[in-house]
């Protein structure tokens, strides 16, 4: 990931943001990388990724063969 332009230097470490917010480090880097480097949106679309991944899988589950 390209971490350049004002405010990266800020960023948060995927690791970090991963085990703050019980993501893994993929999902951490698609969630920093999205957000941009803004610690605040960067928590703040947390737990929304992790809602939309339970209700894809639910969704997933609930899904009739066929």
């Amino acid at each position: 990931m390209l971490k350049t332009g004002p405010g990266w230097e800020r960023a948060y470490e995927p690791l970090e943001f991963a085990q703050k917010h019980g993501l893994t480090l993929k999902q951490a880097e698609t969630v920093i990388h999205t957000n941009g480097p803004s610690k605040y949106k960067c928590d703040l679309a947390a737990p929304i990724f992790l809602k939309a991944l339970k209700d894809l899988a639910k969704n997933r589950e609930n899904r009739s063969p066929g």
